[in-house]
């Protein structure tokens, strides 16, 4: 078993708690919508909301393409 395998491995066997990860980026992508209604480009907390931004979108793609991987690697054994 090469080590990627293992990792694979490792991570798929956390499918279960994928979910809440999904659906906690998922709730902080909805409060940071609604910030984006009272926040303007030039407030000292602008920078900080659109970090905030990227970490939520990159964690999205992140866990949906892991969870739909580990989703389909388990449909096919």
């Amino acid at each position: 078993m090469s080590k990627t395998s293992a990792l694979l491995d490792l991570v798929c066997a956390q499918r279960q708690q994928m979910k809440v990860v999904l659906a906690l980026l998922i709730a902080s992508g909805f409060l940071l919508g609604l910030s984006l209604l009272f926040v303007e480009p030039g407030d000292r907390s602008y920078p900080l909301l659109v970090i905030d931004v990227v970490l939520v979108v990159v964690g999205l793609v992140f866990f949906s393409t892991t969870y739909w991987y580990c989703t389909k690697r388990a449909m096919n054994e």
